[in-house]
């Protein structure tokens, strides 16, 4: 049995929906019973919420030869690509190569394997399976809050150097830009801890995205949304770092926040009309994995038109504008 996300779950006939935006990558979770407690985390092994949540996404469970049956029908101008979302657990991970193997025999769709830090030869192992890239997620934008959010303070394995090393092990096998990792913006880091990890990552070969901060009912951490303001100002960041790999223009507060940005330099570049819409791997868009339909959207699942961009630079700029103690 193999969960999927409600949106991939309509997309591929398997449950009966309407979709506002539809996913152009098929999300299959993979494991159950996380080993891992990442305070944050719905599907954490300390988590009270539902079995068949993580985010804010739905994942409604099928058997597996079911899904693959789905895919080979599917039809390829609406998916892209297939994203396994590996939880920590041992007995599933065992079986993973296999059912990429089978994943990449059963559609012609490339596929991405977001899981926990791993080394070398299980990561050649996944790429020899079929998937072309991986993900590991940092989460934490500095050593301090890793710790406290998914490290030692919450009863975890991993460590901020542990992770790291294994994201260079995995460029090492699946090759620069091929590996990715994500920031959630949100759980007490300051804006140059986020810089400082981009810029880290963009040198290794690493893309990294942002998440913000969405309370679950169920898990351990407490806190609130980052400000759509100071959101959109970390986009352009990372859209700068990311995109042209420019890091000038940047400057910060002696408490770590973003006091400046050349956002007309970064609106020039070409990857800046995609500032504010969802970053990942290729083909990810995520629908409302951290947004509600209503709103505010912190990651557009489609292309932004000039209204919504311009009002994403007018938001940014109001956070920098803004008092220099607030984070």
């Amino acid at each position: 049995m193999v969960r999927v996300s409600l949106g991939t779950a309509i997309l591929l006939d398997l449950k009966e929906g309407n979709l506002k935006v539809k996913p152009t990558t098929a999300y299959i979770m993979v494991g159950e019973n996380c080993q891992n407690n990442c305070s944050f985390c719905t599907q954490a092994r300390d988590s009270t919420s539902k079995a068949d949540l993580l985010g804010r996404v739905t994942w409604p469970e099928y058997q597996f030869k079911d899904v693959l049956e789905a895919l080979k029908d599917a039809e390829k101008d609406d998916l892209r690509r297939i994203c396994l979302q590996c939880l920590n657990d041992p007995i599933h991970l065992t079986g993973l190569p296999s059912m990429v193997q089978r994943l990449h025999d059963a559609s012609e769709l490339p596929i991405s394997v977001s899981i926990g830090p791993l080394g070398v030869d299980r990561s050649n192992d996944l790429k020899r399976s079929g998937a072309d890239r991986v993900g590991i997620a940092l989460d934490g934008a500095s050593p301090t809050i890793f710790d406290a959010i998914k490290g030692k303070d919450v009863g975890n394995p991993h460590t901020w150097g542990s992770t790291w090393r294994a994201l260079d092990d995995a460029v090492s096998v699946f090759g620069k830009d091929n590996v990715s990792t994500h920031i959630i913006v949100g759980m007490g880091e300051t804006d140059r801890d986020v810089f400082d990890t981009m810029v880290k990552a963009r040198d290794t070969g690493i893309t990294v995205s942002l998440f913000s901060y969405t309370p679950m009912k169920g898990t351990s951490f407490s806190g609130e949304p980052p400000s759509i303001e100071r959101y959109r100002a970390l986009q352009l960041m990372r859209c700068s770092i990311m995109g042209s790999g420019s890091t000038e223009g940047f400057e910060f507060s002696a408490s770590g926040k973003l006091i400046s940005i050349d956002i007309d330099r970064i609106m020039q570049e070409g990857s800046s009309k995609d500032a504010f819409r969802t970053r990942g791997c290729p083909d990810c868009n995520r629908p409302y994995y951290n947004e509600r339909p209503r709103g505010p959207m912190y990651n557009y699942p489609y292309s932004v038109e000039d209204e919504e961009r311009k009002k994403g630079i007018e938001e940014a700029v109001r956070y920098i504008d803004g008092p220099t103690s607030t984070l």
